[in-house]
């Protein structure tokens, strides 16, 4: 990956100027455990009923936008008895969902009429903080008190942040918060290769390989549990099949935080761009009817690419560092050494044969290495030969670490 260094600032500084007109606040949460009492549940329940009213009104006048759904749902919601700033949010609700069933639509899905049903109570106007508590208004100068954890209070003293608004579920307590953030300047980047066994990032400096082999098995396992159940009750089976699968999910969204907590530190200390391929579209490789078997479709389909991604991108949005996208095409076929053409060997499927540089290399850090190059000469230092892949002169440093080591290695 050979680039003229020299270049670096004046394209690193426009850069910046760029993203400090167009990058929007970051918006985060943080989540405790909480149980409402009787009156903050039955207004909980209300807030349920309103959205679903406002989302009936929006169907039948065929609208989606707050604009044109708060003057026909506004007047209605007078039989509910609970403060005007409720009815606003609700209102607000309703129209994220119904925007979301026409995004549905537009790309040729058959969603199914949006309905709330588990109560639930959401707010950006009249609540304060004072200190530990958490005042919610009930009536008109009348407030309910939450009682905030350790942890939440130490997250919200941070006199940066603003808090947005709250939300309330029968089983926890979440607020929204809000930052100023400066954007780096980038100096280099860090391309992101996901695999359904591995995750690798890095640059012709250092590429580190985290195995989430562990992830993989796991999937099988549940799978496997799940598929001896074999009770014929349809109720008890969806209890099963949502207790393991949210165990499941949860043991994979951890392990993945961890993954994108270690890439964003990384990037950060290193002030580099994190680079993504878009791999949008991906699950049509795998429809039933492309000739592939069974379990190889599912394993694929259950392969969690876009949650890294999320994760990814709020985190590196809350630090600052920049994230883009490029063309995935060609980043596991040309050398990032020479910019040659690759060979593959079907005994050693993982691995690329460079006939230029006489030597075999790992797939997964090819791609990474490719992927930051090509954000490299396309975010950062445009040119002609945007599209090349050119010689880099070093190897890099790989390091093969697991999921759960992944934070020790990188920091």
């Amino acid at each position: 990956m050979s680039v003229n260094t020299r270049s670096m600032p004046d394209a690193s500084n426009s850069f910046n100027a760029r993203m400090h007109t167009i990058c929007p606040l970051p918006i985060r949460s943080v989540k405790q455990r909480f149980k409402p009492n009787a009156e903050l549940f039955q207004m909980m329940e209300i807030f349920r009923q309103m959205v679903n009213d406002c989302m009936r009104i929006g169907l039948e006048h065929n609208c989606s936008t707050i604009r044109k759904l708060s003057p026909l749902a506004y007047y209605q919601l007078e039989n509910h008895s609970i403060m005007s700033y409720y009815k606003l949010t609700a209102i607000s609700q309703a129209c994220g969902r119904l925007s979301q069933m026409k995004k549905d639509i537009k790309k040729g899905r058959k969603p199914k009429s949006p309905y709330v049903q588990k109560p639930y109570l959401v707010s950006c106007y009249g609540f304060k903080i004072n200190g530990m508590l958490l005042s919610i208004p009930i009536r008109n100068r009348d407030y309910a008190n939450i009682l905030l954890n350790d942890h939440t209070t130490k997250t919200i003293s941070d006199k940066s942040l603003k808090i947005k608004s709250f939300t309330i579920t029968p089983t926890s307590l979440s607020l929204s918060m809000q930052k100023e953030i400066e954007m780096i300047n980038p100096e280099k980047t860090i391309g992101i290769d996901r695999n359904e066994r591995n995750i690798t990032f890095g640059n012709d400096e250092k590429v580190v390989y985290v195995d989430t082999t562990k992830l993989s098995k796991m999937k099988e396992k549940y799978s496997s549990i799940k598929s001896t159940f074999k009770r014929n009750d349809h109720r008890i089976r969806k209890k099963i099949y949502g207790k393991f699968g949210k165990r499941q999910s949860n043991r994979e969204r951890q392990a993945l935080h961890i993954a994108s907590k270690c890439i964003v530190e990384y990037a950060k200390k290193q002030k580099a761009m994190i680079i993504f391929e878009d791999i949008k579209g991906i699950r049509k490789l795998y429809k039933k009817g492309n000739g592939q078997g069974k379990k190889f479709r599912r394993k694929m389909n259950s392969w969690s690419f876009y949650e890294l991604e999320r994760q990814v991108k709020y985190k590196a949005d809350w630090e600052g560092v920049p994230v883009k996208f490029i063309d995935p095409k060609r980043t596991s076929t040309l050398c990032p050494i020479c910019g040659g053409r690759l060979q593959e060997d079907r005994q050693r499927s993982r691995d690329l044969w460079c006939s230029s540089c006489k030597r075999w290399r790992n797939r997964d850090v090819i791609a990474s290495m490719n992927i930051a190059y090509k954000g490299w000469v396309r975010f950062i230092h445009p040119c002609d030969t945007c599209e090349a892949m050119k010689g880099n002169p070093k190897e890099p440093v790989i390091l093969r670490v697991d999921v759960s080591k992944c934070l020790e290695v990188c920091l």
